[in-house]
């Protein structure tokens, strides 16, 4: 029986004057790509107010590919530098730090969203050699990835970009050699969502029968970063997506409930993965929980 599929949902179209031309919509992926991608995302903001925005680390590896006639842009180039010709598409590794990107970049995208380690059957079966990167697709996966975004910016509407790009998805799961992660990385992700704020390598190395030093290099090789890395990035979400709502809770009360030790820890992790302090970013301008403007 075929499935009927839902129409995407539009998350954020409006979030006030200034950004009435944005449109932002996510699609479930199909059921046979669903272990290994959390979700298909389209993006049209041509008239972002903010030059630049600061874009913080969720543990998640995604493809990011622009629909315009311009090239990404390279914010990590000193000003007064020559530039070096950037790629239309990439696929940007897990961060241990935020990034910063161009807000022009945002005109017109399209992106893929990976579970952890979910990149294995699309990409190389190594995740950590993205770690901290942006990688050329076109270096990846040759012509054929000018081919899909030509017939990406062909297709007439989001809901025909999501088909393209999802059935060039499966094709290339179809001809994977590595399949799928390993089923105790599996287990070990899912003890750590959770709790991440209280577990640690050494139960968990328990649990899986793994050596805690083997667990860490199997789950560095397929996840993108070690278990205690990841576990941070997570705590860290916890309390980015509770400030993102406005959350009405002291800094030391907030800080317990994601897992910190207290207030101090909470601060200082903070500002090691984003570079701004708890405060500054719950009054910054922000379109996304994980995006913020930086000018």
């Amino acid at each position: 029986m075929e499935m009927r599929r839902p129409p995407p949902v539009c998350l954020l179209d409006a979030l006030s004057s200034e950004v009435d031309a944005m449109l932002y919509l996510e699609r479930r992926p199909h059921p046979a790509l669903a272990p290994y991608i959390k979700l298909l995302w389209y993006c049209r903001y041509p008239d972002a107010p903010h030059q630049r925005q600061i874009i913080l680390p969720t543990g998640h590896l995604q493809v990011v590919i622009s629909l315009t006639e311009n090239q990404l842009t390279d914010c990590t180039r000193e000003p007064g530098t020559s530039s070096q010709s950037q790629p239309f598409s990439v696929l940007v590794g897990i961060h241990s730090h935020y990034q910063v990107i161009d807000s022009a970049d945002l005109a017109h995208l399209i992106g893929i969203l990976f579970h952890p380690g979910g990149t294995i059957p699309f990409f190389s079966p190594f995740t950590h050699l993205f770690t901290n990167l942006e990688a050329s697709l076109e270096d990846i996966w040759g012509s054929s990835a000018n081919a899909l975004r030509d017939r990406l910016r062909e297709a007439s509407t989001p809901d025909t970009k999501f088909d393209a790009l999802e059935a060039a998805l499966l094709g290339r799961l179809a001809r994977a050699h590595t399949p799928a992660r390993n089923p105790l990385i599996d287990f070990s992700l899912n003890l750590l969502h959770a709790s991440p704020g209280t577990a640690t390598i050494a139960a968990l190395a328990r649990t899986t029968g793994l050596s805690p030093r083997r667990l860490s290099q199997l789950f560095r090789e397929q996840v993108g970063v070690s278990p205690k890395l990841y576990c941070r990035i997570q705590r860290f979400q916890q309390a980015v997506q509770q400030l993102h709502r406005g959350v009405d809770l002291p800094w030391s009360e907030l800080a317990l409930s994601c897992g910190y030790y207290d207030q101090s820890h909470f601060a200082n992790d903070f500002r090691a993965f984003s570079g701004i302090s708890p405060t500054t970013y719950s009054t910054a301008s922000r379109p996304w929980s994980n995006h913020i403007a930086l000018d």
